[in-house]
Protein backbone atom coordinates (compact mmCIF):
# COMPACT_ATOMS: atom_id res chain seq x y z
CA UNK A 1 0.00 0.00 0.00
CA UNK A 2 1.66 3.66 -1.16
CA UNK A 3 1.37 6.28 1.77
CA UNK A 4 -0.61 9.42 0.79
CA UNK A 5 1.54 12.29 0.15
CA UNK A 6 1.51 15.32 2.56
CA UNK A 7 0.81 17.94 0.63
CA UNK A 8 -0.45 21.46 1.62
CA UNK A 9 -3.94 21.39 0.90
CA UNK A 10 -3.86 22.84 -2.73
CA UNK A 11 -5.66 19.93 -4.50
CA UNK A 12 -5.98 21.34 -7.85
CA UNK A 13 -4.30 22.77 -11.33
CA UNK A 14 -6.65 25.98 -10.38
CA UNK A 15 -5.47 26.58 -6.78
CA UNK A 16 -1.60 26.06 -7.51
CA UNK A 17 -2.61 28.76 -10.54
CA UNK A 18 -4.65 30.91 -7.55
CA UNK A 19 -1.33 30.78 -6.08
CA UNK A 20 0.88 31.64 -8.52
CA UNK A 21 -1.48 34.52 -9.54
CA UNK A 22 -0.94 35.72 -5.71
CA UNK A 23 2.62 35.10 -6.32
CA UNK A 24 2.23 37.33 -9.36
CA UNK A 25 0.54 40.30 -7.12
CA UNK A 26 3.41 40.05 -4.81
CA UNK A 27 5.80 40.60 -7.96
CA UNK A 28 4.02 43.59 -8.80
CA UNK A 29 4.76 45.44 -4.83
CA UNK A 30 8.63 44.65 -5.93
CA UNK A 31 10.02 42.57 -8.48
CA UNK A 32 12.93 41.00 -5.72
CA UNK A 33 14.56 37.84 -5.84
CA UNK A 34 12.90 36.22 -3.29
CA UNK A 35 9.27 36.90 -4.24
CA UNK A 36 10.94 36.09 -8.78
CA UNK A 37 11.68 32.52 -7.04
CA UNK A 38 8.18 31.96 -5.67
CA UNK A 39 7.14 32.99 -8.69
CA UNK A 40 9.44 30.81 -11.44
CA UNK A 41 9.32 27.82 -9.09
CA UNK A 42 5.54 27.62 -8.63
CA UNK A 43 4.90 27.78 -12.36
CA UNK A 44 7.26 25.50 -13.60
CA UNK A 45 6.27 23.13 -11.45
CA UNK A 46 2.19 23.65 -12.44
CA UNK A 47 3.65 23.07 -15.88
CA UNK A 48 5.85 20.19 -15.18
CA UNK A 49 4.04 18.37 -12.71
CA UNK A 50 0.55 19.67 -11.75
CA UNK A 51 -1.17 19.40 -14.93
CA UNK A 52 0.57 15.98 -15.95
CA UNK A 53 -0.68 14.25 -12.39
CA UNK A 54 -4.26 16.57 -12.14
CA UNK A 55 -4.97 17.99 -14.90
CA UNK A 56 -7.98 17.28 -16.90
CA UNK A 57 -7.36 15.12 -19.96
CA UNK A 58 -8.30 18.53 -21.62
CA UNK A 59 -5.60 20.60 -19.99
CA UNK A 60 -2.85 18.03 -20.92
CA UNK A 61 -3.99 17.86 -24.60
CA UNK A 62 -3.58 21.89 -24.29
CA UNK A 63 -0.63 21.89 -22.89
CA UNK A 64 0.99 19.42 -25.40
CA UNK A 65 -0.31 21.70 -28.06
CA UNK A 66 1.35 24.69 -27.07
CA UNK A 67 3.18 26.64 -29.83
CA UNK A 68 6.81 26.36 -30.22
CA UNK A 69 7.06 29.75 -28.31
CA UNK A 70 4.93 28.94 -25.67
CA UNK A 71 6.94 25.69 -24.95
CA UNK A 72 10.17 27.93 -25.07
CA UNK A 73 8.63 30.10 -21.97
CA UNK A 74 8.51 27.14 -20.07
CA UNK A 75 11.60 25.80 -20.83
CA UNK A 76 12.95 29.24 -19.98
CA UNK A 77 11.01 28.85 -16.37
CA UNK A 78 12.62 25.11 -15.90
CA UNK A 79 15.93 26.41 -16.34
CA UNK A 80 15.91 29.29 -13.81
CA UNK A 81 14.08 26.95 -11.14
CA UNK A 82 16.58 24.35 -11.61
CA UNK A 83 19.19 26.32 -11.21
CA UNK A 84 17.82 28.30 -8.35
CA UNK A 85 16.63 25.72 -6.41
CA UNK A 86 20.17 22.85 -7.10
CA UNK A 87 22.78 25.59 -7.34
CA UNK A 88 23.06 24.11 -10.87
CA UNK A 89 21.71 21.97 -13.67
CA UNK A 90 22.75 18.32 -13.74
CA UNK A 91 24.18 16.86 -16.98
CA UNK A 92 20.83 16.18 -18.17
CA UNK A 93 19.26 19.54 -17.62
CA UNK A 94 22.44 20.98 -19.05
CA UNK A 95 21.80 19.36 -22.55
CA UNK A 96 18.03 20.88 -22.15
CA UNK A 97 19.39 24.53 -21.41
CA UNK A 98 18.23 27.42 -23.32
CA UNK A 99 18.78 29.97 -20.43
CA UNK A 100 22.58 31.40 -20.11
CA UNK A 101 21.82 34.03 -17.62
CA UNK A 102 19.83 36.14 -15.14
CA UNK A 103 20.65 39.68 -14.31
CA UNK A 104 20.51 41.11 -11.10
CA UNK A 105 17.52 44.25 -10.89
CA UNK A 106 18.17 46.94 -13.26
CA UNK A 107 16.47 49.21 -14.86
CA UNK A 108 16.77 48.34 -18.90
CA UNK A 109 13.50 49.36 -20.32
CA UNK A 110 10.78 51.77 -20.55
CA UNK A 111 8.77 49.77 -17.68
CA UNK A 112 11.34 49.57 -14.85
CA UNK A 113 12.27 52.97 -15.57
CA UNK A 114 8.68 54.19 -15.27
CA UNK A 115 6.68 51.55 -13.06
CA UNK A 116 8.51 48.77 -11.91
CA UNK A 117 12.20 49.79 -10.90
CA UNK A 118 15.28 47.48 -10.98
CA UNK A 119 13.97 44.36 -12.46
CA UNK A 120 15.70 40.59 -13.39
CA UNK A 121 16.73 39.90 -17.12
CA UNK A 122 16.71 36.94 -18.86
CA UNK A 123 19.21 35.75 -21.51
CA UNK A 124 17.60 33.36 -24.10
CA UNK A 125 19.88 32.73 -27.03
CA UNK A 126 20.23 36.55 -28.05
CA UNK A 127 16.84 37.83 -26.31
CA UNK A 128 16.94 39.18 -23.05
CA UNK A 129 12.84 39.44 -21.85
CA UNK A 130 12.17 40.81 -18.58
CA UNK A 131 11.04 38.77 -15.60
CA UNK A 132 7.90 41.16 -15.73
CA UNK A 133 7.37 39.89 -19.83
CA UNK A 134 7.44 36.04 -18.46
CA UNK A 135 5.26 36.83 -15.35
CA UNK A 136 2.65 38.26 -17.77
CA UNK A 137 2.73 35.73 -20.36
CA UNK A 138 3.51 32.55 -18.00
CA UNK A 139 -0.42 34.14 -16.52
CA UNK A 140 -1.68 33.96 -20.01
CA UNK A 141 -0.71 30.65 -21.40
CA UNK A 142 -2.18 29.11 -17.83
CA UNK A 143 -5.40 30.70 -18.61
CA UNK A 144 -5.25 29.14 -21.94
CA UNK A 145 -4.08 25.45 -20.76
CA UNK A 146 -6.42 25.44 -17.57
CA UNK A 147 -9.57 27.41 -18.47
CA UNK A 148 -9.42 28.64 -21.81
CA UNK A 149 -12.89 28.79 -23.62
CA UNK A 150 -10.57 28.85 -27.65
CA UNK A 151 -9.62 25.85 -28.53
CA UNK A 152 -6.95 26.92 -30.87
CA UNK A 153 -3.97 28.81 -28.88
CA UNK A 154 -4.58 32.58 -28.71
CA UNK A 155 -3.02 34.26 -31.75
CA UNK A 156 -2.59 37.51 -29.95
CA UNK A 157 -0.55 35.87 -27.12
CA UNK A 158 1.46 33.93 -29.91
CA UNK A 159 2.16 37.00 -30.87
CA UNK A 160 3.49 38.33 -27.38
CA UNK A 161 5.37 35.56 -27.25
CA UNK A 162 7.30 36.52 -30.76
CA UNK A 163 8.29 39.37 -29.79
CA UNK A 164 9.54 38.44 -26.60
CA UNK A 165 12.03 35.89 -27.58
CA UNK A 166 12.70 38.17 -30.46
CA UNK A 167 16.85 38.34 -30.71
CA UNK A 168 17.86 41.84 -28.90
Amino acid sequence: MSKKSPRIPIDTCEGLLEKLKWDYQQLQEGWTEYRTFNFVVTAHHLYADWINSAGTRKQKQRKNNLPKQGKKLFSTLRDITNSSKHWKLNAKGQKKQIVSGVSKPVVADYYAYFIAGPVMYVSVGSARPSIPELASLTLECFDWILQGKERSFPVKLTEELDRVFRPR
